[in-house]
């Protein structure tokens, strides 16, 4: 009778031992937090309608992009909706608002508001129509300059020295 060599019983028994005794499932992680979002705030959208930001993003879609170069929604108070536009514009978005007030139903639905207030100012548009800004860079300013990519690491180690320096020297 030849027996078996030791290791392998041991090996076959350790395996029995976890096929018999697995452990929980894996985990399978955090819900989505756009999910969770959307589940409490479509009900409210569909309830109340929708919000400033909505209206703000979609702006140009509904007044046209000349009136929405002049004017933003600022906000929807019992009905009304709120609108800042530049100086005289004022008039023109004032004149348009039986067409402004018809786009917004068509794109809110039941809960859309039903008057038009149009105050005078300066309207916050969205960063899509500003032009970006051109600077030279300067060497005090390459200092704390944040690179993207492959040369973040590098940067941030860079300032971290000259941290650790300019701290040496202000303790001397």
């Amino acid at each position: 009778m030849t027996r078996a060599p030791r290791s392998s019983t041991v090996e076959s028994a350790a395996a029995r031992y976890l096929a018999e005794r697995r452990g929980r499932a894996a985990f399978r992680g955090a819900p989505s937090v756009a999910r969770a979002a959307a589940k409490i705030l479509k009900p409210l959208a569909n309830r109340f309608g929708p919000g400033v930001d909505t209206l703000s993003e979609h702006w140009a879609d509904i007044v046209g992009e000349k009136v929405a170069a002049w004017s933003a929604p600022e906000a929807i108070r019992g009905g009304v909706l709120h609108i800042i536009a530049k100086g005289p514009a004022a008039a023109i978005v004032e004149a348009q608002a039986p067409r402004i007030l018809e786009r917004v139903a068509n794109f809110a639905g039941d809960r859309a508001p039903n008057r038009l207030r149009v105050r005078q100012g300066t309207p916050h548009t969205s960063t899509q129509h500003r032009k970006p800004v051109e600077r030279e860079i300067t060497g005090k300013m390459h200092e704390t300059l944040v690179t993207p990519g492959a040369d973040r690491l590098s940067s941030a180690l860079d300032r971290f020295d000259r941290a650790v320096r300019n701290k040496r020297i202000s303790e001397e």
